[in-house]
């Protein structure tokens, strides 16, 4: 009787972990949030809204030109992560803002005034058409220098793009190596074929790599992240640990990382003008 309860038991877990990956996978994946009146000091400012549109609808994004209103000699790309908004980024955009730095902060379709769905096909769409749209509205005959940066899902949809566009500095904070390794870290390798969104980091990495010269490429993890294992972002660094820089931050977490790791991020987002000179 004992072995029939432990087989159903096994069997009422396994069914569950299908079901949920199969028709819940989108919400495990994705956290999507609108926009509330603490971010409303933000749109009275500089910042300027980017309106759009994919097959997903309507979409919006978001310009900080450099202080001083001129033309960017350098801009970076910004991806938050599963969670994040684009304007949760405005904390580190404050203090890296110059006279020739622009910033471009993208939503995810569903994230704040973005409609539709997020998957990795659409977040895709939406950043292309997020970056093609400022270049007809902002890019003056000089093309900026172009960093992307992202933080865990984020990193995935940097890499998307950075793979697309021509980039000199791409930074990846708390990357995982795919969507299926996290899947079989968490349930087994046997619901891995039920996966529908299916990010995946070493096929970009190598396609930068292989680019004459390659962008530079700064991974950055703490060794307590919780969510994502710092052994990822170690595989991803050894694909070519001559132009992947990689900095592992002892104790920590996977959110503490934004700001245990803000002095190396603000050296990367400066250091971008110096490409530029």
């Amino acid at each position: 009787m004992n072995w029939k309860r432990l087989i159903l038991f096994w069997l009422v877990v396994i069914l569950t972990g299908i079901l949920m990956l199969a028709l819940l996978q989108h919400r495990m994946i994705y956290h999507p949030r609108s926009y509330g009146s603490i971010y409303q000091p933000f749109l009275n400012g500089s910042l300027q809204r980017i309106s759009y549109q994919t097959p997903e609808g309507n979409q919006t994004a978001f310009y900080q030109p450099p202080s001083e209103g001129n033309p960017p000699q350098a801009i970076w790309i910004l991806f938050g992560g599963n969670a994040s908004l684009a304007l949760d980024w405005m904390w580190l955009v404050e203090q890296s803002a110059g006279s020739d730095l622009g910033f471009l902060l993208i939503d995810y379709p569903g994230f704040g005034e973005c409609e539709g769905s997020a998957s990795p096909e659409s977040i895709l769409a939406s950043s292309k058409a997020a970056w093609e749209h400022w270049q007809e509205l902002y890019a003056n005959q000089r093309t900026p220098q172009i960093g992307i940066l992202g933080h865990s899902l984020g990193a995935a949809a940097a890499l998307q793009l950075a793979e697309t566009i021509s980039v000199e500095r791409v930074v990846l904070l708390s990357p995982f190596t795919s969507v299926a390794d996290m899947v079989k870290k968490m349930f087994g390798s046997w619901l891995i074929p039920l996966l529908q969104h299916r990010f995946e980091n070493r096929g970009p990495l190598m396609q930068l790599l292989k680019r004459d010269p390659p962008p530079s490429i700064t991974i950055i993890h703490g060794t307590r992240d919780e969510v994502i294992p710092v052994e990822m972002g170690r595989e991803l660094a050894a694909l070519n640990s001559e132009h992947i820089h990689y900095h592992e931050l002892i104790h920590s977490y996977h959110n503490t990382i934004l700001q245990d790791a803000l002095p190396k991020i603000l050296q990367e987002l400066q250091s971008i003008r110096k490409l530029s000179d």
